[in-house]
């Protein structure tokens, strides 16, 4: 599907997995680059190559809305960087009320970021749960609520592995693979 390999490009793939019963859009951003909004069905994965930072201190936000539209309050965040090593996390700042989530696309069914790299970190958020040590309620938790960043890693496994970003993660539902090369063949 990718005409690297994840060994030449260094990195794996960023893969959304929308387990959930409705229909998603994706945005992949960051500082240099803005997809736009791109359609994601019920029961679909996009993936994209993981991007290098384009900037010393940047990373690359993957963000969710069930519109295709990005309306502050109705989306969420899957964020990476890349500095030396892989460091990700879930984030509700755009769409959680206190300790509400229920404005978060796939927030009723559960959220989680996972990998087939075993030394890397697994923040899970439950169905319907407040996860405050798994995700970001509030841009900066240790000084807002006393407690450490939500961000996790993958240790010294460095940065080629692939991240697997889930909403409705409870949902066991079969998906279907989409990639922007399939969503660009399929739209022409």
């Amino acid at each position: 599907m990718h005409t690297l390999s994840q060994s030449k490009r260094g990195f794996g793939t960023a893969m959304v997995h929308n387990n959930c019963d409705y229909d998603v859009w994706v945005w992949s951003v960051d500082q240099s680059y803005d997809s736009g909004p791109i359609f994601l069905p019920a029961h679909s994965i996009y993936l994209e190559p993981i991007r290098p930072p384009c900037c010393e201190g940047c990373g690359t936000c993957l963000k969710v809305s069930k519109t295709n539209k990005l309306i502050d309050g109705l989306h969420l965040q899957f964020e990476y960087a890349i500095k030396s090593v892989m460091y990700y996390d879930i984030s509700f700042v755009n769409c959680a009320k206190g300790t509400n989530a229920a404005d978060c696309p796939g927030h009723e069914k559960g959220l989680q970021i996972s990998s087939p790299e075993p030394k890397c970190g697994k923040p899970t958020c439950e169905p319907g749960e407040y996860c405050p040590t798994q995700a970001y309620y509030v841009d900066t938790p240790l000084k807002k609520l006393n407690i450490s960043e939500p961000v996790f890693g993958c240790g010294d496994a460095g940065s080629a592995m692939d991240l697997h970003f889930t909403i409705c993660k409870n949902n066991n539902k079969p998906t279907n693979k989409r990639s922007i090369f399939d969503m660009i063949a399929f739209w022409g």
